[in-house]
């Protein structure tokens, strides 16, 4: 099973593997890469590897879980307006900057782009930390927010790109709809 793709950039769709993020008595937190296969499915469906044996090796899925719950921590602070932890954004950079001698540079009109080997550690780790770099160096990161979720309990990540910032839900066929009923329900 996948999580939906909700976050709008790269960086924050991973960050919402795991969720709900807050959790509640009646709903279990689900790991969406408990294994190395899930992470694979994972990077597949994101199109970021070639094939059931592009990732290989013990270090794989701690270094990209490690790597996850930087950018969660990180972009939570932001979307909370809070300085993020300068471990995290480390990390982050570290993961970037340990991936860039496995990745080319393609120079296309109007603009230049990374890329990297669809096998081995940097095919995962590489996109998902030149997101997250990406968008803390050029995104709006007044745009960031975090889901509050039906009654406090989702916490996933996403980017507002509505036009007058409105955007409250990861999703609103996921979230806002068990708010609207919760609503609904007061109101009758």
């Amino acid at each position: 099973m996948q999580p939906p793709r909700l976050g709008g950039r790269l960086c924050l769709d991973f960050a919402n593997t795991v969720g709900p993020r807050r959790s509640r008595p009646d709903k279990a937190s689900h790991e969406y890469l408990g294994t190395l296969p899930d992470l694979v499915r994972w990077c597949a469906a994101a199109e970021l590897v070639d094939g059931p044996y592009a990732l290989h090796g013990d270090d794989i899925l701690p270094r990209c879980l490690d790597l996850r719950e930087a950018i969660h921590r990180t972009f939570a602070a932001v979307a909370a307006d809070r300085r993020p932890p300068d471990q995290d954004v480390a990390s982050i950079l570290h993961a970037h900057s340990r991936t860039l001698r496995h990745a080319t540079l393609t120079v296309t009109h109007p603009r230049a782009r990374l890329t990297w080997p669809r096998t081995g550690p940097s095919a995962v780790l590489g996109p998902v930390a030149d997101s997250a770099v990406d968008l803390l160096r050029a995104g709006d990161l007044d745009r960031i927010r975090v889901c509050p979720g039906h009654d406090d309990s989702c916490g996933w990540l996403f980017y507002d790109t509505t036009k007058n910032r409105s955007r409250r839900w990861c999703s609103m066929d996921l979230c806002g709809a068990h708010d609207k009923v919760r609503r609904h329900r007061a109101r009758a």
